[in-house]
C-alpha cells in the first residue's frame, strides 16, 4: 500500500512538470496559472450604479515567483544558464522587497495616475499588524506580454508593479491585504499565506 501511495505521488508530481525545447524542467502552464490564481484577488468598486474602479492583483510570494519564472522560461525559451541567472535575481529580490502586480482600471482616464506624484491614490500593504506604503511603477510591457503572465489582465486596464519596503519572506506566511484609497474610492484585495492557500 505504501509503495502504491509513493508511486501515485510521484506520478502526480511528474504530471505537473514538463521540459522545454531547451531542456529546462518547469511546471506546466496550467499548473503555473493555478499558482498565480491562488495568490490573486479581484474587486470592483461602485458608487451607486457608477463603476469607480476595477482591480486585480497578485502577491509575488515565493510560489508565484517560481510560477512566473517557469512561464517566462516557456515563453522566451531560456536555456539552463538564463533560467538559473533569473532564478538567482528573483531570489535576491524576494529578500529585499514585496512586489504586487496590479491590473487597474477606472473609467476616468485622469484618475489612473497611481505612478504619478502627487497621485489621487494611496496604496498600503497591511501584514502582521504593520502597515507599509507602496510605490507604483507603470509597466512598459505590451498588453499581450502582461496577459501571458497574468491571464486576467486586459487591454482596458493599466499594469503596475507596486513595491513595498519589506521582504516578501516576512509577508508570505501571514494574511495580508492591499488597500487602494483616495477621493475617487477605495478597495481592498486580500492575500492568503502560503500554508493556508496550499490546503
Amino acid at each position: 500500500m505504501k509503495k502504491i501511495l509513493i508511486l501515485a505521488l510521484l506520478l502526480s508530481a511528474c504530471a505537473t512538470r514538463e521540459t522545454t525545447s531547451t531542456g529546462v524542467q518547469i511546471a506546466t502552464q496550467s499548473e503555473s496559472e493555478k499558482i498565480i490564481d491562488r495568490y490573486s484577488d479581484r474587486i470592483e468598486s461602485y458608487n451607486g450604479l457608477y463603476n469607480t474602479l476595477q482591480a486585480s492583483a497578485t502577491l509575488h510570494n515565493t510560489p508565484v515567483s517560481v510560477a512566473l519564472l517557469d512561464q517566462k522560461a516557456r515563453l522566451f525559451q531560456w536555456d539552463q544558464g538564463q533560467f538559473e541567472a533569473q532564478k538567482l535575481a528573483d531570489q535576491e529580490k524576494l529578500g529585499k522587497e514585496t512586489e504586487i502586480f496590479l491590473s487597474f482600471f477606472t473609467p476616468e482616464k485622469k484618475h489612473d495616475d497611481l505612478n504619478k506624484s502627487p497621485s489621487l491614490w494611496k496604496m498600503f500593504l497591511d501584514v502582521n499588524g504593520r502597515r507599509y506604503e507602496g510605490k507604483a511603477i507603470k509597466m512598459k510591457l505590451q498588453t499581450v506580454e502582461v496577459h501571458s503572465l497574468y491571464s486576467y489582465h486586459n487591454r482596458f486596464s493599466t499594469p503596475y508593479q507596486v513595491i513595498f519596503p519589506i521582504s516578501v519572506r516576512l509577508v508570505e506566511n501571514y494574511n495580508s491585504k492591499l488597500t487602494l484609497t483616495g477621493p475617487v474610492g477605495s478597495a481592498t484585495l486580500n492575500f492568503s499565506p502560503i500554508e493556508s492557500a496550499q490546503k
